[in-house]
């Protein structure tokens, strides 16, 4: 266990998306029976605690030896750490995927909560430092003329960095738990299939949080509340999509993964496939797929 925690630290230290690709099926299985057929008994969580441990005696050792500032070891220890564990754990208690990487992303909310509450001006010098430094280098390539056209751009670019951190940080870890979690999936009885992918009611609370901050003048928590919910709604309305593709797959595979992968050049096309996995809740929108198959 040692040698894979040392790896997946590694790895975090260049991409945290792809530390918990390795990371949510390694700790999952931790937990589950070598069959993978039966939960372990209560006995062997404790390797859940084992994993923590020794991933955070990691951390710690790289913040000790200065390779690592200690906010930056936060965010590792949180993102590859912790939410794999809760994934884990969650998924062995109620054997839902769903709910399991919806359990898994609570560390990272609490953590960007926390983050932007007492480290905002911190993160938004290092925006504004590293603002500054890509604007010196790209003066030297582009023309005075160039550069006033796009600085609009640049600055709306910088204001989503600052702005915008909490969601964008949120993606990969997003990502990685959802892909991580397909990984284990294919490995075990448990299976999680991506045309059944519907997350419970209550998520559509977020998207009423974050409609009620707008209006109350919380621009900025609105905006990164609604990103992060229409992120998972963009998941299940690709699962929506993924309903329709599938019966093409059968006679076009390629085609199919055309269909799939067009949308995400497009962001009209992924803001109508969000809608569509909000509506899923309440509309019989994969009714048609399903009986169309049933027909074919």
């Amino acid at each position: 266990m040692i040698l894979y925690c040392v790896l997946i630290a590694v790895v975090a230290l260049f991409s945290r998306v792809f530390a918990l690709l390795i990371a949510v099926p390694f700790v999952t299985k931790l937990i589950f029976a070598t069959d993978e057929q039966e939960v372990q008994s209560k006995s062997e969580s404790p390797a859940l605690l084992q994993y923590l441990g020794i991933f955070t005696a990691i951390c710690a050792l790289l913040v000790i030896v200065k390779l690592l500032p200690l906010l930056q070891a936060l965010e590792i220890w949180i993102s590859v750490g912790a939410c794999p564990v809760v994934f884990a754990f969650a998924l062995q208690r109620y054997r839902k995927y769903e709910t399991a990487f919806l359990t898994a992303l609570v560390p990272g909310l609490l953590f960007i909560g926390l983050k932007n509450l007492f480290f905002f001006p911190y993160i938004k010098s290092l925006a504004e430092e590293s603002n500054q430094l890509f604007m010196s280098s790209i003066e030297n390539v582009f023309s005075p003329e160039m550069m006033e056209s796009m600085y609009p751009t640049l600055e709306t670019v910088k204001n989503i960095m600052i702005y915008g951190n909490a969601s964008l940080w949120m993606v990969g870890i997003v990502i990685g738990i959802f892909v991580g979690a397909f990984i284990f999936s294919k490995r075990s009885s448990l299976k999680w299939h991506f045309n059944k992918i519907k997350f419970h009611y209550y998520v559509q609370l977020g998207v009423a949080l974050g409609l009620i901050l707008f209006i109350i003048k919380f621009r900025v928590i609105s905006y990164n509340v609604l990103f992060i919910v229409g992120l998972l709604y963009l998941i299940q309305g690709y699962s929506v999509l993924y309903c329709y593709v599938e019966s093409m797959m059968k006679r076009s595979k390629f085609l199919g993964i055309v269909m799939l992968i067009i949308p995400i050049f497009s962001y009209i096309l992924l803001l109508v496939i969000t809608i569509v996995g909000l509506l899923d809740n309440w509309l019989p929108l994969r009714k048609f797929a399903h009986n169309k198959g049933d027909k074919e």
